[in-house]
């Protein structure tokens, strides 16, 4: 195998590990928003974390340092390629914002949760409305969206900014819909809290 070749197959697994573990959080946070039980919401805060810490992280890293050696590889400039400044300047973004506000979200919930079933409290509308703050939503539901506009701009290696922009354009009005649609979809117990 060749120093390209494995490059390229690192990036790639770097991306299923990123992609699977993004999968995975958002399906233990929808988790968090659909139960009123206590054990149930810091299992899922647990597994948040869990995911986050081991697909998420590891993935990112294998994704930034391949990705980092093929463009070197490949010869062409950091800010050449429209497709190649938007893969790496979402990726910034999105490293950036969740090693910040969604690690000191998720951290806070799986403390506080903790905490809670330690004391044998139920699950109140304080902890479950400080896991659903706005920013923490905007955060959370911009993940696989840009996630998806990452993995286009990498495959698909648009040559326009036009493409790249429209990308992102669809991605943000995604997240939009997946911010105002999914709490209260996935809220059944809400009243029960």
């Amino acid at each position: 195998m060749d120093y390209y070749t494995l490059l390229k197959f690192v990036h790639i697994v770097g991306f299923i590990l990123l992609g699977g573990g993004l999968l995975a959080v958002f399906m233990s946070e929808l988790q968090a928003y659909r139960t009123a039980d206590l054990r149930v919401f810091a299992e899922a805060a647990r597994y948040t974390a869990v995911f986050y810490d081991s697909f998420v992280i590891s993935g990112a890293l294998l994704v930034a340092i391949s990705g980092f050696f093929l463009t070197l590889e490949l010869g062409i400039g950091f800010f050449d390629e429209p497709w190649l400044v938007g893969m790496w300047g979402l990726f910034l973004l999105e490293f950036i914002e969740g090693n910040t506000i969604t690690r000191i979200q998720f951290r806070k919930t799986l403390r506080r949760s903790q905490e809670a079933l330690a004391h044998g409290g139920p699950l109140t509308a304080e902890l479950r409305g400080e896991a659903r703050g706005v920013l923490n939503q905007i955060a959370h539901f911009l993940d696989i969206p840009l996630f998806t506009v990452i993995v286009y701009c990498g495959t698909v290696r648009p040559d326009s900014w036009a493409h790249v922009l429209t990308a992102m354009g669809i991605g943000l009005s995604v997240a939009v819909l997946l911010i105002i649609f999914v709490p209260r979809l996935s809220n059944p117990n809400e009243g029960q809290a």
